[in-house]
Parts: structure tokens; sequence; C-alpha cells
């Protein structure tokens, strides 16, 4: 008798909290996915899809291609490119590194340079170079007295660089 209520009592219960579901088949990646979903969120998703959505077309009007202007500046556009600095100097503390670029702007006025911050090194980059053999003749020009001098890639500003 108590395994007699216990079935009605398990059937009974998964009949009063069933819900409403309808099976949908959507195909993801030449598979099939089957989600069964309740009507009311399904009608839900639909009045926010409708809400947003607009099914409108739009028209577009032909439009007159106009002529494009080539200029020969290769910086026209493009502040910043992808190319090379020379590294003279790299230490943990800052202030060692602010002094040998200060040291470094009054010994080569020529060749712009900053403190640059690379985990956990402060490093000290000189110049602006496209490429890395255009680097080369300033880094033997360098290597009296930074005999550490190297080429690293880096944005350069275009219109400074070499």
């Amino acid at each position: 008798m108590k395994k007699f209520i216990f079935l009605f009592l398990i059937s009974f219960s998964s009949c009063v909290f069933a819900q409403d579901k309808i099976d949908t088949v959507q195909i993801i990646n030449n598979g099939t996915l089957n989600m069964e979903i309740d009507s009311r969120i399904n009608n839900v998703l639909k009045a926010k899809e409708d809400a947003v959505c607009s099914y409108t077309t739009t028209v577009k009007k032909p439009t007159e291609k106009k002529p494009v202007i080539q200029s020969n500046d290769p910086c026209a556009g493009t502040p910043q490119v992808n190319g090379f600095k020379i590294q003279i100097y790299y230490s943990k503390d800052r202030k060692d590194a602010e002094k040998v670029r200060n040291e470094f702007a009054r010994s080569y006025p020529d060749l712009s340079s900053q403190t640059a911050y690379f985990s956990p090194d402060y490093r000290v980059l000189v110049g602006d170079y496209f490429t890395r053999a255009s680097a080369t003749k300033d880094i033997r020009r360098l290597k009296s007295k930074y005999n550490s001098a190297f080429s690293i890639p880096f944005k350069v500003l275009c219109r400074k660089a070499k």
C-alpha cells in the first residue's frame, strides 16, 4: 500500500509541475540541437525580438563614387606606424633610467628619447625608424658610449621616422 501511495504521489507531482513545452530544432555547425522551451518564455522572446528588430528594408540610393586622391605622403592618416627604436639602457629604477635619458638628450640633441616601462624594467628608447636597417647607422654611432644599444620593434611617430 505504501508503494502504491508513493508511486501515485510521484506521478501526480510530475503532472502538477509540468510545463507547456515547445520542441525547437536549430541546426548549428551541421549538427542538430533540440531545445525544450516553455511557451511563455518563447512568447516573451518573440515580443522582445519584434520590439527591437525592425523588419523594414531601406532602399539605398546609388551614390556617386568620389575620385580617390592619392597622396605621396606615406604618413597621411597614420600618425603612428610599426617601426623600431634603439634601446640604450634598462633598469628597475625609474630615477636611473631618467638620469640616463637626460644625459643622452644633452649629448645627442638630434635624436628623440623616451623612457618606457615594460614590467619590471624601465627602458630608455631613442630614435624613430621605419626599418631595422635604417637604425643600424645610429646604433654604430651610439655603441661608443652605450655599448648595449640594439633595435627593438616599437610604434613610432611616422613624421619623425627615418
